[in-house]
């Protein structure tokens, strides 16, 4: 996360909404503070249930939901990204260009693609959403397939029924890396309003934004630009590669490309 934010402000972003729990928030503003010691402009978010909420569930009600808890505070143009990933400067940089061009309300929103064959792990298969384009590159469907893997030199997802389905090798694949207007609230609360009732007894439900995306764009809602800019994610897919993103981010030190000590 805070590689996350070093990236962002350096390419032109001004301040920072962290999405969290009430009981986490002394914590992470005790953290930011000693990182950043007050140079970085940040908020906080609480992303909690409904009242009326099953008190037995304890699981969060997914990145809609968790988006929406930030409609009092973001008030422009917005990236929203996965805390637990790392992407990489340039989509930072591709972003902020995008999103710097837009009104506040414009109904055009953005999208970071990476390679899908550079998001792989070495250990096992991969969840992922691959998106399909246009002759515009703009977004026309993303499909979360869950078991994709490399293997003879072909991508391929493992279906239900054990068969193999061969994705092209030019695949991006969506890692959460968003570009938002404030067009997206009033639409992103009318439907969380009807997932909830449709879903208010369902224990494992979650409200997420690609679903929210792609409902506005078959309803001919948005447009979303893919934005080819993804080279340099990476994340703790499998416990075992914790220590690899740890080389990397150690490597991406010596190399200059960050300070040992982050600061603006």
């Amino acid at each position: 996360m805070d590689y996350a934010i070093y990236d962002a402000i350096t390419a032109g972003f001004s301040d920072v909404v962290i999405i969290t729990r009430k009981d986490l928030v002394d914590l992470m503003d005790a953290h930011m503070q000693e990182i950043w010691q007050g140079k970085v402009k940040v908020q906080y978010a609480i992303q909690q249930p409904p009242a009326n909420a099953n008190p037995e569930r304890t699981k969060p009600w997914g990145t809609g939901q968790a988006i929406l808890a930030t409609k009092e505070l973001v008030k422009n143009p917005f990236v929203c990204i996965n805390a637990d990933d790392f992407y990489g400067k340039e989509a930072y940089i591709s972003m902020h260009n995008f999103l710097s061009k837009l009104d506040n309300n414009e109904n055009k929103f953005s999208l970071v693609g990476y390679p899908l064959e550079n998001t792989l792990s070495d250990i096992g298969t991969v969840s992922r959403g691959v998106c399909k384009l246009n002759e515009n590159n703009e977004l026309e469907s993303i499909t979360e397939l869950t078991k994709i893997d490399f293997f003879d030199n072909v991508l391929r997802n493992e279906n239900d029924d054990k068969s193999y389905t061969q994705i092209p090798f030019n695949s991006f694949a969506s890692m959460n890396f968003w570009g938002f207007t404030c067009f997206l609230f009033d639409e992103l609360e009318s439907q969380w309003q009807a997932f909830y009732e449709a879903n208010k007894n369902e224990p494992k439900a979650e409200f997420l934004i690609p679903t929210v995306v792609s409902k506005m764009m078959n309803e001919g809602k948005i447009k979303v630009q893919l934005l080819p800019d993804g080279k340099d994610w990476c994340g703790v897919t499998y416990s075992e590669e914790k220590d690899l993103v740890i080389a990397s981010l150690r490597n991406k030190i010596k190399e200059g490309i960050y300070p040992e000590k982050l600061s603006i």
